[in-house]
């Protein structure tokens, strides 16, 4: 049930909602922020539901007619848009707007519910809207915003909301999933850095997408032969994907998984000490970055890995990280 799987991951946001749900206290906006992978989606379906439960005690029931309707995004009274998919617009908003001007389709108590996930995605004039109705909600509604992102949010939007902060599970429970579906230990303990929900760990360690950004990785290692210097020009012309209508999606993949390896790297230099295969342990150990290098990597990196989205130029992100890294690399003789 989400309730259970809520209060194993996220015991504090658990508490939070289910003392709000039993004393009748739920507030008129939302906003679970947290990074990708944690169950705020989950979170904000199990709010929905509890708002919407026929049982009234507490959190939802999640058994009733009402609940499942919910789940299936069938239930009138809610609405749901999803900024992972497309950009959340002005128009998207103000639908939700005219919509819930009017009575309530369902609940006779008058409730409707929208959930914004990835809201942090929303234009500048959908976020000015999205204001305006936070400010002016309408008997009854209640709204829930998720972000990946909350520095991408309106500060007056977050002003307006009750904020519940997801953390995310440590990479050892990944690890320990991964070891438990069959892979390897030293893979497992790289693919724990990568994956943050448990059930995509078997999947996308089978991925190309996987298998590339590795390769990339140990590039920039300068292993299997191939220069570091000839990382950029490699990336455009043998690790990124290039055709399909699915290409782009996969290199933010790629992309993504890359950074990550480079994040981890830089703090297993920081902490000199590394698990993994054999050939990581090695670079890590015998690197000539200290400290200081390692952290302008990460802060790099971090950066770079913010801006990886469908809504930028891929291309031109990579040549601009490759560049810093190039910059710090020589800087410093790395």
């Amino acid at each position: 049930m989400l309730k259970d799987l809520l209060k194993k991951q996220q015991p504090v946001v658990y508490q939070a909602l289910e003392n709000a749900c039993r004393n009748n206290r739920v507030s008129n906006a939302y906003l679970f922020s947290g990074p990708y992978g944690t169950i705020k989606h989950e979170a904000a379906i199990l709010l929905a539901e509890s708002i919407f439960c026929e049982k009234k005690e507490g959190l939802a029931c999640e058994e009733c007619n009402t609940c499942r309707r919910v789940r299936e995004g069938t239930y009138g009274d809610l609405i749901i848009l999803d900024g992972s998919k497309k950009p959340v617009s002005k128009d998207d908003v103000d639908s939700i707007q005219e919509r819930f001007s009017r009575t309530a389709l369902e609940n006779s108590e008058g409730r409707r519910v929208y959930i914004i996930e990835n809201a942090e995605t929303a234009s500048a004039s959908a976020q000015n809207s999205m204001l305006k109705f936070l400010e002016e909600p309408g008997r009854g509604v209640t709204a829930i915003l998720t972000t990946d992102n909350a520095a991408r949010l309106l500060p007056t939007i977050i002003s307006r909301c009750t904020i519940l902060p997801f953390v995310p599970q440590p990479s050892e429970v990944y690890e320990e999933t991964a070891k438990e579906a069959g892979i390897g230990a030293e893979d497992a303990y790289l693919i724990s850095h990568l994956v943050r929900k448990s059930d995509e760990i078997v999947d996308f360690y089978e991925s190309e997408e996987y298998k590339r950004a590795l390769g990339m990785f140990r590039q920039y290692l300068n292993l299997d032969g191939m220069p570091r210097d000839e990382l950029l020009v490699d990336y455009d012309t043998s690790w990124r994907f290039s055709s399909g209508d699915s290409a782009k999606k996969s290199n933010i993949t790629l992309l993504n998984a890359f950074s990550d390896l480079l994040l981890l790297y830089g703090h297993d230099v920081i902490q000199h000490d590394a698990k993994g295969p054999k050939w990581y342990h090695d670079a890590v150990m015998n690197t000539k970055m200290n400290e200081h290098d390692a952290a302008e990597l990460i802060m790099i990196v971090s950066e770079q890995k913010d801006k990886i989205n469908r809504f930028n130029d891929l291309n031109l992100l990579m040549a601009e990280t490759f560049r810093r890294l190039e910059d710090l690399n020589h800087e410093r003789n790395i």
